[in-house]
């Protein structure tokens, strides 16, 4: 078996690489202190530790830093896009630890629950989609905000938190103590933080502001939205969560989802989500979560999109339910077609959560497409496990009665008036 340091000494090499020789040298890499003072909402001052879970990782000559990053593009139109990356989520040693394990398979269904690092998979120069300099993109003119997600933590966490290594897959010493960093939360503070600054001197005065997110970075945009809207005063900020619809187990949301929990949501949700933090229902946490929003923010609209048989999704909800129920063996998380009940479920989930939502808001749509594809606002089109639907889902996007999908979201973005258009592929 390989060893999880000559995975990353090899990615590494690959990213460096990359970087040297990409096209992109209008993005601005911002990497902060490893101390930070930020300004949260209210005035009050609070300090942050912006972090990856793993501040090292093996590289080409050996332990080489992991800092937090995040990236800027200047736009030529006076818009704003947001984006939060994903990479997946771990909450115990065994979707922390154990699953890294899953690296080393040649299966392409294995891999690890989460991403820890900064580089793999987390700039906007290999992203794709929305982030494409081509004028089929409608969001190219755009001022662009890239938040990499290297913490596991849904963007959510503000903790120190000690794991077992049992297989002493990190450390190469079974049963040692791993302390990872869920610092999502602080890491979007800081980002908050540079945002606000630049707004204050007018070098950023948007029009319309797009706060969006992929996967993880879906349910980090949804849970982090009231702290971004404070920043703009007036102008009222869209959302958009991709690939996100909160279909979890009863087990998940009472450990993760509670307090004391393993990423400190106590200290980080958002007054408007303080009341749920232990009476989070797995059967209707994204209804539960976007009618908060919809009904807090009237004048604000909200929006959401998956495919029918979104795989990535359906794998982590099986994922957590599995983990719940004391399976800690990560070889046996893959969704395979013996999983039919996994996957009904969440299709039923998912379906009543978008509908109900449509049904008794003003301000929210969604759009399901066709196809088990994993997200649609860059080119990562994880399936893994059954038939690809579609290359750059972003731009090919269109099996909702028609649709295209760029363009449905960019009207959703920057129409004058919203009228909810929502749309799926069996309508």
């Amino acid at each position: 078996m390989h060893s999880y340091a000559k995975r990353f000494r090899y990615f590494a090499v690959m990213a460096l690489s990359f970087c040297a020789h990409n096209a992109f040298a209008q993005w601005e890499q911002i990497t902060p202190e490893n101390e930070v003072v930020v300004s949260v909402p209210g005035g009050v001052e609070k300090t942050v530790y912006p972090s990856c879970s793993l501040p090292a990782l093996p590289g080409p000559e050996g332990l080489a830093p992991n800092p937090f990053s995040f990236y800027f593009e200047q736009g030529e139109s006076d818009n704003l896009l947001i984006y939060f990356n994903g990479g997946g989520a771990c909450w115990d040693s065994a979707t922390c630890l154990a699953s890294m394990q899953l690296e080393f398979d040649d299966n392409p269904m294995s891999r690890a629950a989460y991403n820890p690092s900064a580089v793999i998979e987390n700039t906007p120069f290999i992203s794709g989609g929305i982030f494409e300099d081509t004028q089929e993109n409608p969001f190219q003119t755009w001022s662009k905000v890239f938040i990499p997600y290297c913490t596991g933590d849904l963007h959510l966490g503000s903790k120190d938190t000690q794991y077992v290594d049992e297989l002493g897959i990190v450390t190469g010493l079974p049963g040692a103590e791993v302390t990872l960093k869920h610092r999502g939360h602080d890491n979007a503070l800081v980002v908050m933080q540079w945002i606000k600054e630049k707004l204050n001197n007018d070098d950023l005065s948007p029009n319309k502001v797009l706060l969006s997110g992929s996967s993880a970075g879906g349910y980090g945009a949804t849970f982090n939205f009231p702290y971004f809207q404070s920043l703009f005063g007036r102008t009222k900020v869209a959302l958009f969560a991709d690939a996100s619809l909160g279909v979890i187990s009863r087990g998940f949301t009472q450990t993760v989802l509670n307090y004391q929990g393993p990423w400190g949501i106590e200290d980080t949700l958002p007054r408007n989500f303080q009341s749920l933090i232990g009476n989070f229902n797995h059967l209707t946490l994204n209804k539960q979560v976007m009618l908060r929003l919809a009904y807090q923010y009237p004048w604000n609209r909200f929006a959401q999109y998956s495919t029918g048989t979104d795989i990535v999704q359906i794998q982590f909800s099986k994922i957590s339910d599995q983990v719940s129920k004391g399976n800690l063996d990560p070889t046996t998380w893959g969704v395979t077609e013996s999983d039919l009940g996994y996957v009904l479920g969440w299709q039923l989930q998912a379906n009543a959560s978008v509908h109900a939502l449509s049904a008794f808001t003003w301000n929210y749509q969604f759009y399901i497409g066709e196809g088990t594809c994993h997200m649609v606002l860059n080119d990562f089109c994880e399936d893994n496990a059954f038939p690809v639907s579609s290359a750059s889902p972003f731009y090919n996007e269109q099996s909702a009665r028609g649709i295209s999908f760029n363009e449905w979201l960019h009207t959703f973005a920057t129409s004058r008036r919203f009228r909810e258009n929502s749309a799926a592929y069996y309508q």
